[in-house]
């Protein structure tokens, strides 16, 4: 299995195509929807809330609408509205849509993730992320954490389809980050050491 460096990494228009929901066999649960229903009709109005889900297929809208807290839902259709929020509201710039998607990790951890915050070690939260991958996420793809002899943390997905999704890499990255800067009040420098089709490692320099 070749890793690639991220840069080298297929265009987003290649990677744009969205996978069908009855093949998805990675799930997101129904929080993490209504988190964003709320977040982004908070922080940019209904205005640029509907012209969201008006981009989007019928079904994906009513799970937005109408997603239950503890049922589970494809991963697919978080897909699809990531990348509607990095066309429409970043306007395909990359740094931008990393700031939003950081607000609304934020968001989803002061209403579900209280116990981050506060926390003094950006390493340990962290180390953390397979243990909240797994409240919100379900399906093959498995999680590990390394901390290096320089002091990095790397994040290591495995079996995870949308690792070679450009978009899905920088929203990995952002997610890792709003973890750290809720305990820390720091966003770390991260980047994207390697990836796959089905696999990444993500790197975050941390104050020791």
């Amino acid at each position: 299995m070749g890793s690639r460096i991220d840069k080298d990494g297929p265009s987003a228009s290649t990677s744009a195509s969205i996978s069908s929901v009855t093949d998805d066999v990675q799930q997101v649960k129904g929080l993490t929807f209504d988190t964003a229903r709320m977040h982004f009709c908070e922080q940019y109005g209904d205005e640029a809330w509907d012209l969201l889900m008006e981009s989007l297929p019928r079904h994906t809208r009513k799970i937005f609408d109408e997603a239950d807290f503890n049922e589970w839902y494809p991963e697919g259709e978080m897909r699809r509205f990531m990348h509607a929020v990095h066309e429409q509201l970043a306007h395909g710039d990359d740094q931008r849509f990393m700031e939003i998607v950081r607000g609304l990790a934020l968001a989803g951890i002061s209403r579900f993730f209280r116990m981050l915050l506060g926390l003094a070690s950006a390493r340990f939260v962290l180390r953390k992320v397979p243990v909240v991958w797994k409240r919100l996420r379900r399906g093959p793809a498995e999680l590990s954490t390394e901390l290096t002899d320089d002091g990095r943390v790397l994040i290591h997905y495995e079996d995870f389809r949308y690792c070679r999704d450009p978009i899905y890499r920088q929203l990995s990255m952002a997610n890792c980050q709003a973890l750290v800067q809720a305990a820390t009040g720091k966003v770390p420098r991260a980047k994207v050491l390697v990836w796959d089709r089905t696999s990444m490692t993500l790197a975050f320099e941390v104050d020791s």
